[in-house]
Protein backbone atom coordinates (compact mmCIF):
# COMPACT_ATOMS: atom_id res chain seq x y z
CA UNK A 1 0.00 0.00 0.00
CA UNK A 2 1.35 3.38 -0.98
CA UNK A 3 0.27 5.91 1.63
CA UNK A 4 1.29 9.28 2.98
CA UNK A 5 0.83 10.76 6.42
CA UNK A 6 1.80 14.43 6.29
CA UNK A 7 2.03 16.69 9.33
CA UNK A 8 2.04 20.46 9.39
CA UNK A 9 2.19 23.05 12.14
CA UNK A 10 0.23 25.46 9.93
CA UNK A 11 -3.43 25.38 10.86
CA UNK A 12 -4.19 27.51 7.81
CA UNK A 13 -2.58 25.02 5.42
CA UNK A 14 -4.15 21.93 6.96
CA UNK A 15 -7.52 23.64 7.20
CA UNK A 16 -7.48 24.61 3.54
CA UNK A 17 -6.39 21.15 2.39
CA UNK A 18 -9.00 19.38 4.53
CA UNK A 19 -11.57 21.95 3.40
CA UNK A 20 -12.32 23.09 6.95
CA UNK A 21 -11.19 26.56 5.82
CA UNK A 22 -11.90 28.23 2.53
CA UNK A 23 -8.99 29.71 0.60
CA UNK A 24 -10.03 33.15 -0.59
CA UNK A 25 -6.87 34.54 -2.18
CA UNK A 26 -6.73 33.34 -5.83
CA UNK A 27 -3.08 32.37 -5.45
CA UNK A 28 -3.82 30.36 -2.30
CA UNK A 29 -6.75 28.55 -3.95
CA UNK A 30 -4.30 26.84 -6.31
CA UNK A 31 -2.45 25.06 -3.51
CA UNK A 32 -5.31 22.98 -2.03
CA UNK A 33 -6.40 22.15 -5.58
CA UNK A 34 -2.89 20.90 -6.36
CA UNK A 35 -2.81 18.82 -3.17
CA UNK A 36 -6.08 17.18 -4.23
CA UNK A 37 -4.45 16.17 -7.52
CA UNK A 38 -1.35 14.84 -5.75
CA UNK A 39 -3.35 12.90 -3.16
CA UNK A 40 -4.87 10.81 -5.95
CA UNK A 41 -1.43 9.23 -6.47
CA UNK A 42 -1.69 7.61 -3.01
CA UNK A 43 -3.94 4.83 -1.86
CA UNK A 44 -4.11 6.49 1.54
CA UNK A 45 -3.46 10.15 2.37
CA UNK A 46 -3.82 12.02 5.64
CA UNK A 47 -2.78 15.53 6.57
CA UNK A 48 -2.86 16.38 10.25
CA UNK A 49 -2.22 19.57 12.14
CA UNK A 50 0.43 19.29 14.84
CA UNK A 51 0.69 22.42 16.97
CA UNK A 52 4.26 23.69 17.10
CA UNK A 53 4.28 23.24 20.88
CA UNK A 54 3.77 19.50 20.29
CA UNK A 55 6.43 19.31 17.59
CA UNK A 56 9.65 19.60 19.56
CA UNK A 57 11.98 19.72 16.58
CA UNK A 58 10.05 22.47 14.78
CA UNK A 59 9.52 24.39 18.01
CA UNK A 60 13.24 24.22 18.87
CA UNK A 61 14.28 25.29 15.37
CA UNK A 62 11.85 28.19 15.43
CA UNK A 63 13.04 29.42 18.81
CA UNK A 64 16.71 28.98 17.90
CA UNK A 65 16.26 31.11 14.78
CA UNK A 66 14.19 33.67 16.66
CA UNK A 67 16.84 34.18 19.31
CA UNK A 68 19.85 33.63 17.06
CA UNK A 69 20.93 30.47 18.84
CA UNK A 70 21.56 28.03 16.05
CA UNK A 71 23.39 24.90 17.01
CA UNK A 72 25.96 23.05 14.95
CA UNK A 73 23.54 20.30 14.04
CA UNK A 74 21.09 22.13 11.91
CA UNK A 75 19.14 21.07 8.88
CA UNK A 76 17.52 23.63 6.65
CA UNK A 77 15.55 22.60 3.62
CA UNK A 78 14.56 25.53 1.51
CA UNK A 79 13.33 25.99 -2.00
CA UNK A 80 12.62 29.39 -3.48
CA UNK A 81 9.86 29.37 -6.05
CA UNK A 82 9.61 32.08 -8.65
CA UNK A 83 5.91 31.28 -9.10
CA UNK A 84 3.55 29.18 -6.99
CA UNK A 85 3.82 25.45 -7.67
CA UNK A 86 0.44 24.32 -8.89
CA UNK A 87 -0.92 21.69 -11.24
CA UNK A 88 -0.75 24.12 -14.15
CA UNK A 89 2.99 24.76 -13.81
CA UNK A 90 4.28 21.66 -12.00
CA UNK A 91 6.98 19.47 -13.47
CA UNK A 92 5.86 16.40 -11.47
Amino acid sequence: MKGLLAKSDSLLVTGQVTEEYQAKDPQMVAYPEYVQILRETFEAFELVHVPREQNGRADFASKARQFGQGGRQRTVIQETLRTPRTATNSTT
